[in-house]
């Protein structure tokens, strides 16, 4: 089976991306399924895209990505399938996707909530060029859909009947669990995260000013957080040494703001990510956390800072706690939340869409 994945970004830039389809490919190709990658974003656009300003530029290299586009579905009959990422292009009505159905199944990934509106502080008001109500169009002309949250599933239900939910998942070749490491002293509240989610951090400034001096902590993701009154140790994130800067952590923190319309819809990788290496979240009650957080089994939700402040300094001090919601946590990632859980969906789902 040979499938055109149409993606927004070029291989290994998007967090997203990375941690989807290109992590699938692992467990899609011994299975037969082979995919042709087609990022929308050439190296041009790359370089001003994410940035504040350039606005012609961004317009006439997103024209350029448009045709090419187009001109890329001359090929589209040496494949079986194609598979959709978020969206076929990163402007413009369903054209390409309509187009695309005509001629072969398309496989939908969706993993962010695109029917939501949402103005990106980078780009203004190009974000209203997205169309977010084609979401439900490409939902319904696809073959197969895959989404990695409930409230997601629940919206791409209602105009498709073949929708599987596959989580936001943990490669465990790379996330190995060393036991060792929650024994490691002193204790480490931490946090990692990209430049589009730093802010977050500065939500619990209040209760990290509690906490400081009772532990470690370590930020990941700046070489400055902004926090007052917080003993803390910042880091830039890098793919390199990811997993090594996290194992120093031994509770993860997850603060999700309300101010951003998307979040209630989505999955939140990193609270996966910290239970696959046996480190604790304390968590916001919203998106993904309130399902797979078990308050008080493998972690704890935080509404307020009172509940911030009382879980972080629990965790903190009581070592037995922590060591048992640590191992529980793990086992909840590897059974529920890693690739290789999800191996068999992901390879279902695809083949669902071509039938024999």
């Amino acid at each position: 089976m040979k499938v055109l994945a149409l993606v927004p970004s070029q291989k290994g830039y998007s967090p997203g991306q990375r941690g989807s389809i290109e992590l699938w490919e692992k467990v899609l190709e011994p299975e037969g399924i082979s995919l042709e990658y087609a990022p929308f974003e050439s190296e041009r656009l790359k370089e001003v895209l994410y940035k504040p300003g350039n606005n012609l530029r961004k317009a006439t290299e997103m024209v350029r990505s448009y045709f090419d586009r187009i001109s890329l579905l001359n090929r589209i009959d040496e494949f079986d399938a194609v598979f959709v990422y978020r969206e076929a292009a990163l402007l413009g009505p369903a054209y390409l996707e309509k187009r695309i159905a005509k001629k072969k199944p398309i496989i939908y990934q969706l993993d962010d909530p695109l029917f939501v509106p949402y103005r990106s502080p980078a780009n203004g008001l190009f974000s209203y060029l997205k169309f977010f109500g084609k979401v439900k169009e490409i939902v319904r002309m696809s073959s197969a859909v895959l989404v990695n949250s409930t409230p997601i599933k629940d919206f791409a239900e209602q105009f498709n009947e073949n929708v599987w939910q596959v989580p936001s998942v943990v490669d465990l070749d790379k996330f190995v669990y060393r036991e060792s490491d929650q024994y490691r002293e002193p204790i480490c509240t931490g946090w990692s995260g990209s430049s589009t989610t730093i802010k977050n951090i500065k939500l619990i400034e209040r209760p990290l000013q509690q906490v400081s001096g009772n532990c470690e902590i370590s930020l990941i993701g700046a070489a400055d957080f902004g926090l007052e009154g917080v003993d803390y140790r910042a880091k830039q994130w890098s793919a390199e040494t990811e997993v090594d800067d996290l194992r120093r952590i031994h509770i993860g923190l997850v603060p999700l703001p309300d101010d951003n319309p998307w979040n209630p819809y989505k999955f939140i990788m990193k609270t996966a990510q910290y239970m696959s290496l046996g480190i604790v979240p304390v968590g916001t009650p919203m998106a993904s956390n309130t399902e797979v957080i078990r308050h008080g089994e493998n972690g704890f939700l935080a509404a307020d800072d009172a509940e911030w402040v009382a879980h972080i300094k629990m965790l903190i001090s009581d070592n037995e706690l922590r060591h048992s919601m640590s191992r529980v946590a793990v086992k909840d990632a590897v059974e529920k939340y890693s690739l290789q859980a999800n191996a068999a969906k992901i390879v279902s789902a695809f083949r669902s869409a071509v039938p024999g």
